[in-house]
């Protein structure tokens, strides 16, 4: 559930987080639901659960890919490899955008959900997708990095600088408007079967585990992890980044290992 408080959001940076400009999004005019799409947060799976309940009753296909879909049932946004472009409706969508576009009895009525996730594990489902092929660059910069960090191993030592220099996804404009928390609950991907469940008897749709499809899992390297990758400084980086999800939503860091 939400928290009772609205948390505004103090993050700052002398360097900008990177920003999801364009995820899917659905609303349901059958069952009056709004659901908007964040990163990296079994955002697609959960989306294709729901889908259903944005078309007429029978005329849903799973899949990974989709056009944007518009119909007295509902609105299903642009889910693709091409650019988002002038498409009305689409992938990640942020929350103030499709206010707007709905207009304002409308959003009041619906109920709006989305799915969150604990932003150090966010951060390295990212850099697993994001930055797989990222490397720290030669020359005086990249061994200044280097010797500043000369703790730290290969994979923890490319991980800080992709933290550094690119920096996690930062989608909060998905659950906020002007810093603001604007939804109505929340599905946690660590307990996301249980919050499912509870959002189907919100909207009053029926919840059928074993229909929720798995697209992406399996990609993220073994290796990829907490105890793996994370370093006091990249601890620091994610925390600032997403200070604003950290203290809204009770999340904590990893415990490290010896220094």
């Amino acid at each position: 559930m939400l928290p009772a408080r609205l948390v505004e959001n103090r993050t700052s940076s002398s360097r900008k987080p990177r920003i999801v400009l364009g995820s899917d999004m659905l609303i349901s005019h059958r069952y009056k639901f709004i659901y908007t799409k964040t990163v990296k947060t079994a955002g697609t799976s959960v989306e294709s659960y729901f889908e259903r309940f944005c078309m007429p009753e029978g005329e849903w296909t799973p899949a990974h890919f989709r056009e944007k879909y518009e119909s007295p049932a509902g609105i299903i946004g642009y889910r693709g490899s091409e650019p988002v472009g002038d498409r009305k409706w689409y992938n990640h969508m942020p929350a103030e955008r499709i206010k707007t576009q709905i207009g304002d009895e409308t959003w009041k009525r619906y109920f709006k959900f989305c799915v969150i996730r604990n932003p150090f594990e966010k951060a390295l489902s990212a850099f697993a997708h994001f930055g797989k092929n990222h490397s720290i660059p030669g020359g005086p910069g990249g061994l200044w990095f280097r010797l500043t960090h000369r703790s730290c191993s290969g994979e923890q030592l490319r991980f800080l600088h992709w933290l550094t220099f690119h920096g996690p996804p930062i989608d909060r404009d998905k659950f906020t408007i002007h810093s603001k928390l604007c939804l109505n609950d929340l599905i946690r991907y660590e307990s996301l079967a249980a919050d499912m469940e509870r959002i189907c008897k919100s909207i009053g749709v029926s919840w059928e585990p074993a229909l929720l499809p798995e697209f992406k899992s399996g990609i993220r390297s073994k290796d990829c992890t907490s105890s793996q990758l994370y370093t006091p400084p990249a601890l620091r980086l994610v925390a600032k980044a997403y200070a604003f999800e950290i203290a809204a939503f009770g999340y904590t860091p990893p415990r490290l290992g010896n220094p």
